[in-house]
């Protein structure tokens, strides 16, 4: 599930306190979740749900483990309040957590945008608490989005306004440190057996922070037909079309399929090669910026801003 596109979607201008009691409604795909008005006890599923929960401040109990060996992500493990958290085991393509753990931690509400699952669980888990679910699709709702949704749900819309504003801060920032990547076009491709995944969508999540930073997507990418997902998949008679100023490569650990690239005649020949402006994202790198959440976003940022602006100077 790595691969699903996120694309912008807008908040219910109708959440909001309910007139007749204290609790808030909070509309989304699935439905309307009247959240009561002394949340104590949150779950968050999927993700950056979680990263979003603690960048508020929120009372997060229990949230899915990021698939990591240690269930925690490094920019999660480093956030105040962590410490705290029951991390639940995930398994299945849709990160799937087993229900009676969530029971069990008894909470009253459960923080779903992002979990994949969720089409399929929200009648159990919305039996189990008040359930705030995606207001587009899995993973397709942006950080800033979950990140107003949840603080509308816990009655602090300032709170959500407070957390954009730093990260957006910083994004801006990195721009104005590393003015060599403005207009810098740039290629990421997902490094498979006998393939590339290149990203595709300009809209994608994973697009969000290099275009925040003053980077493009490669016009020879955009000029490809729309592929399945986030990218679109190139043989190896497509490599020529990875060629940008800057070629950002995930082999996802797999050092045969790399190999096999590097060793394609036409690999060896594009221009970005030759220069040698290629950045590696090793895996929580990759995640990161797959599911760019308020806490990632910084931590993502010090690491690979450096390396793309060495590259882009090649």
């Amino acid at each position: 599930m790595l691969f699903l596109g996120i694309a912008a979607c807008g908040t219910d201008p109708s959440d909001g306190a309910d007139p007749e009691g204290g609790a808030v409604q909070i509309t989304h795909a699935l439905g309307t979740t009247s959240v009561p008005d002394d949340v104590q006890r949150i779950v968050a599923l999927g993700p950056t749900g979680f990263d979003v929960a603690l960048a508020l401040d929120a009372p997060v109990v229990g949230a899915s483990s990021s698939g990591s060996e240690s269930g925690l992500s490094p920019w999660t493990a480093e956030a105040d309040g962590v410490a705290d958290v029951e991390v639940l085991p995930v398994q299945g393509e849709a990160t799937e957590v087993n229900l009676e753990q969530v029971a069990a931690l008894q909470p009253d509400l459960i923080f779903a945008p992002g979990y994949f699952a969720l089409a399929d669980s929200y009648p159990q888990l919305s039996a189990i608490a008040p359930t705030i679910g995606y207001q587009t699709g899995p993973a397709q709702d942006t950080w800033q989005e979950m990140t107003t949704q949840l603080a509308t749900a816990l009655g602090r819309p300032d709170d959500a306004q407070r957390v954009i504003d730093e990260v957006e801060t910083t994004l801006q920032e990195t721009r104005t440190q590393f003015p060599e990547l403005e207009g810098t076009s740039y290629t990421f491709g997902f490094v498979q057996p006998g393939s590339v995944t290149a990203l595709r969508d300009p809209e994608d999540a994973m697009a969000s922070v290099p275009a925040a930073i003053g980077m493009t997507l490669s016009p020879q990418i955009l000029a490809l037909p729309q592929g399945e997902s986030f990218g679109v998949e190139l043989g190896p008679e497509e490599i020529p079309a990875l060629d940008a100023d800057v070629l950002v490569l995930f082999d996802g650990g797999d050092a045969e399929a790399r190999t096999a690239l590097e060793q394609n005649a036409l690999f060896e020949r594009l221009p970005v090669v030759q220069r040698d402006a290629i950045v590696t994202y090793d895996y929580d790198e990759f995640i990161g910026l797959r599911n760019p959440s308020p806490l990632s976003i910084p931590w993502i940022l010090d690491r690979i801003a450096p390396r793309l602006s060495e590259a882009a100077q090649k």
